[in-house]
């Protein structure tokens, strides 16, 4: 994963082969094959490495006792600014690598993905709206709109690279006081 993962750095999906992947390893081709099915499954089992952080963050925010706008404010913010300094994960948010990702990686794999993600946000929401602090929507509703915010970054240059921080920031607001309960 270590030698996949610079090599993606360094070339990105499409470029990198297996051959380049297990030359680097020294490792034979079928050895690869006993742990993935392909260059794209090395790259998602990556890419949810780097993503690990997110998992911490939400139990960090079940255990405080912070204001929970506050919380959201500081999820989306540390979600953004590893997307933007983590070299592999700038990789991942490029439009062609996540479609080609998407397209490669099996579809129950991605579903295994999503459910993982709304596990692991539905204590949060769970905590927060048995307190009163969350607006009355579904869980699953509300973990989709959270993952809608973090893949804006998927759309910077429509959105133009001059604003984007600003359109960022102001969406980031918007979201996490539309969320809390007044």
């Amino acid at each position: 994963m270590i030698k996949g993962k610079e090599l993606f750095i360094k070339y990105g999906l499409k470029k990198t082969s297996i051959d380049e992947i297990v030359n680097a390893c020294g490792i034979a081709k079928g050895s690869f094959y006993t742990f993935f099915n392909s260059k794209e499954e090395l790259y998602y089992a990556i890419m949810k490495q780097e993503e690990a952080f997110k998992d911490a963050m939400i139990q960090e925010m079940i255990n405080s006792d912070r204001n929970p706008q506050e919380l959201l404010h500081d999820l989306f913010t540390k979600s953004f600014d590893m997307l933007e300094s983590n070299p592999f994960l700038q990789r991942v948010i490029r439009k062609e690598e996540y479609e080609l990702l998407i397209r490669k990686v099996p579809k129950e794999m991605l579903e295994s993905h999503s459910e993982s993600d709304n596990e692991s946000g539905a204590e949060l929401i769970a905590k927060w709206k048995s307190n009163r602090l969350l607006v009355d929507e579904e869980p699953d509703i509300i973990i989709g709109l959270l993952r809608a915010v973090v893949l804006i970054s998927l759309h910077r240059e429509e959105i133009g690279t001059e604003r984007y921080d600003k359109v960022k920031t102001l969406l980031i607001k918007c979201v996490a006081e539309g969320l809390i309960q007044k």
